[in-house]
């Protein structure tokens, strides 16, 4: 059975009748809010959350935890997180069930010849919810309904709070959170807004660095697509990430053969700040002189070649240097 997102969303309770659900598709901040609306209303379910994972590597953890229900719960709620294809044998097996579970299934987009999708929108009894990307309409909606109590709430701070989201729910309710955390008051203001949310992506971007000068091809994915980049700051974008790797330099510069990292590391001056110092760490044990140079060197290219060609689209050069850092490849040049 085949249900509307913003149906379910307005009213989460024509869900919970269906004992099995899957949510799939692209929006990740749409599945969330799902999940956890899911969550909020059976507070007295035992919540137990799998990954496929977890599945592929003991084919009977769903059978167990299924039969497995506590006596101090009403009922149990099993998420299963990343599902895929190969979880299909055993939601057949599990349909069957007579103990009082509930089965959420979270999955990626699935295509139209998926045999997952199929089979839950072909039984009437069982729901599948599509989590479509969202557009300008629906995240102006999502603002509004999250800040309805908030003076100043116009045309001009909506516009704000999406100029800064990259059309993205997740980043938009993360900064809901903390527009509700700063205004106790409730009463929004145009300036401090932009530099509540502009200090939010300056700390994001600084995760970009630190994702890709660490060679975390995963989780610099994952922020990259929550992340609006901006034209006018591309090559702020670059003067970070260039900063980071001089600092590194310095360090390996006054580093001498037998002193250990943290040794060497307290000589810099001005002095790290010690929160800083666990990613220094991490990337002084990866990078070498040789290589810090080489990445300098084409990171000067880049903004050479920025400043020399104005029908250059600065956003895609600056994307494709931060992705070519976490592989460690120059070859963009």
């Amino acid at each position: 059975m085949i249900l509307k997102s913003f149906e379910i969303e307005n009213n989460i309770q024509n869900l919970l009748k269906y004992k099995f659900i899957l949510i799939y598709g692209e929006n990740i901040g749409l599945k969330e809010i799902l999940k956890k609306k899911i969550i909020e209303t059976r507070k007295k379910s035992e919540i137990i959350n799998l990954y496929q994972e977890d599945i592929s590597k003991n084919k009977n953890i769903i059978q167990n935890e299924a039969k497995n229900i506590s006596l101090f719960n009403e009922e149990k709620i099993i998420i299963i997180n990343q599902a895929n294809e190969k979880i299909i044998q055993e939601i057949e097996e599990l349909l069957e069930i007579k103990e009082n579970v509930k089965f959420i299934l979270i999955s990626d987009l699935l295509e139209k010849k998926s045999k997952l999708r199929f089979l839950f929108e072909k039984e009437k009894d069982l729901a599948i919810i599509p989590c479509y990307s969202d557009n300008d309409i629906t995240l102006r909606k999502v603002i509004q309904s999250e800040l309805k109590d908030f003076k100043n709430l116009n045309y001009n701070t909506i516009n704000m709070i999406l100029s800064y989201s990259n059309l993205n729910r997740k980043t938009i309710l993360n900064n809901i959170e903390k527009i509700k955390s700063f205004y106790e008051n409730k009463s929004l203001s145009e300036d401090s807004l932009d530099i509540l949310l502009n200090s939010d992506r300056n700390e994001m971007f600084e995760n970009i660095r630190d994702a890709a000068l660490n060679g975390d091809k995963t989780e610099l994915k994952n922020l990259l697509n929550n992340f609006s980049f901006v034209s006018e700051d591309a090559y702020l974008y670059l003067n970070i990430l260039n900063f980071r790797l001089i600092k590194v330099l310095e360090i390996l510069k006054l580093k001498d053969d037998r002193e250990d990292i943290t040794s060497a590391m307290s000589k810099i001056r001005p002095p790290i700040f010690w929160k800083d110092k666990p990613a220094y760490i991490k990337l002084l044990k990866m990078w070498d002189k040789q290589r810090v140079l080489e990445a300098l060197e084409y990171l000067g290219k880049t903004e050479k070649k920025l400043k020399s060609n104005s029908t250059l689209n600065s956003l895609t050069v600056v994307k494709n240097s931060i992705t070519n850092l976490c592989a460690k490849s120059w070859s963009y040049f």
